[in-house]
């Protein structure tokens, strides 16, 4: 009998320490930096004074550079980030914006007539800075193994350990870039995902009321909406006027309803911006700016901002 319980206590020592090891190997990845650690490191410094910020996915988080602008500015984006945590951010945060701060709410080609349905791949993240009273589906169970044993929890991604991801995007080919936007638009227009669904008018709705929260949530805090669309390459945009020819109707249809409903509303739609969609060396692929074209990006923002009387100069 103890021998048996000895080689119990043997196997359970050898699991534990291959998970530690495993475990060690996967939060030292880029992937899991790139992904979790580093992307959620800025909240532990939110400013409080905010005068001009935004929201948003990828687009908004590798979109606006704030270094050296005459505001006090903060970056609220998070890669697949939708609008339901946009919210959960803005709740949490309220008390750190200025009143009558400008807040950027970026509107996607994504997020208008699909439904996300499963937030497990994004959770770690939130887990991480976020109060659980604003986290969808929150798990105690789960924040823990997130936060410290996020190993069990890696699926697919464990292979990162094996094969990371490359530290630097090097410059992409117009070959690539084209190779890019095509899996883009496969990714973003796929009825197989696991996690999100293609919901035709109701994923247009579902997307549109959590906008108007949003926007209305703004207006009770007196803070300033502005919608925004950033800049998109030509290559992308072509595929969808030529793949799904009504597409740009349903979206510019998503943004009119809302203007409708919000006469005071603005609405800055850089999306097919001859400034940027042609020159691919503002871009780091099909649809993100790199560091120089974020900055131009943002300083192009930030004078219109002021041009329409929502900044003061």
């Amino acid at each position: 009998m103890k021998k048996f319980i000895s080689k119990c206590i043997a196997l359970l020592l050898l699991i534990a320490s291959s998970i530690a090891v495993l475990n060690y190997l996967y939060i030292k990845t880029t992937y899991w930096k790139k992904t979790v650690t580093e992307l959620t490191e800025k909240f532990k410094d939110v400013p409080g004074g905010i005068q001009l910020a935004n929201v948003g996915s990828s687009h908004g988080e590798l979109g606006f550079d704030y270094t050296g602008i005459p505001y006090r500015a903060f970056n609220f984006a998070l890669s697949s980030q939708r609008h339901i945590y946009n919210y959960a951010l803005l709740e949490q945060y309220i008390n750190h914006f200025d009143k009558k701060a400008v807040l950027l709410i970026p509107i996607s080609y994504f997020e208008i007539t699909r439904i996300q349905i499963n937030f497990t791949d994004v959770h770690a993240r939130y887990y991480r800075f976020l109060e659980k009273q604003f986290i969808e589906s929150y798990s105690l169970s789960e924040k823990i193994l997130f936060n410290f044993v996020p190993i069990l929890t890696a699926g697919n991604t464990i292979n990162f350990i094996i094969k990371d991801m490359p530290l630097t995007n090097e410059p992409m080919t117009e070959a690539e870039f084209i190779d890019y936007c095509n899996e883009k638009y496969k990714g973003w227009t796929a009825t197989d995902n696991p996690n999100e669904i293609e919901a035709g008018e109701e994923g247009f709705s579902y997307n549109q009321r959590w906008v108007i929260k949003i926007i209305e949530f703004c207006y009770a805090h007196d803070i300033k909406p502005v919608l925004i669309t950033t800049p998109i390459t030509s290559i992308l945009n072509n595929i969808y006027a030529v793949q799904s020819p009504d597409f740009f109707d349903t979206f510019y249809r998503f943004t009119h309803e809302i203007l409708e409903a919000y006469p005071s509303l603005t609405y800055f739609d850089y999306s097919h911006d001859q400034r940027f969609e042609n020159d691919f060396s503002l871009f780091q692929d099909g649809d993100h700016l790199n560091s120089l074209g974020a900055e131009k990006f943002t300083a192009i923002v930030i004078s219109d901002l002021q041009s329409g009387g929502l900044l003061s100069f």
